[in-house]
């Protein structure tokens, strides 16, 4: 299988549901633009639990840092150090866990995908056989 970026192949949402579940495909996004399109009303998807989920672990991320600096001035000077460690471990769970929450959307929502389609924001994974009817020119 090869991977195809950035719009050199467009396929419709019908075809991926079936290359996909016929394990000829497999579809992907990058989590920073998995981000982006989550905090975006007119680009997410119907269902907001992903950008719900996005938002909630961000803001557990911050809030635990935060705490933590109080921690360092009321009595454990040193536990900021591994919660600024944590707080970036979050944040990296965090776009990759949206980007599934997406890829999943993508599957359900054919308005969602094809949105995202028309932007060139997904990457697909195919059989070069595949991936020729639906080069762009």
């Amino acid at each position: 299988m090869k991977r195809y970026e950035n719009g050199k192949i467009s396929i419709p949402h019908k075809e991926m549901v079936e290359l996909k579940n016929s394990g000829k495909l497999n579809l992907g996004m990058f989590n920073d633009v998995a981000v982006k399109i989550a905090d975006n009303p007119d680009l997410a998807p119907k269902a907001k639990s992903s950008g719900l989920a996005m938002h909630f672990w961000s803001w557990v991320a911050v809030g635990q840092f935060l705490y933590s600096i109080y921690w360092s001035f009321t009595g454990l000077w040193w536990v900021f150090i591994p919660s600024l460690f944590l707080m970036g471990a979050i944040h990296k769970a965090n776009k990759k866990g949206t980007s599934q929450n997406l890829l999943f959307e993508a599957e359900r929502d054919k308005e969602f995908y094809e949105k995202i389609r028309k932007l060139d924001g997904w990457n697909y994974e195919v059989e070069e056989s595949v991936a020729k009817k639906f080069m762009k020119k």
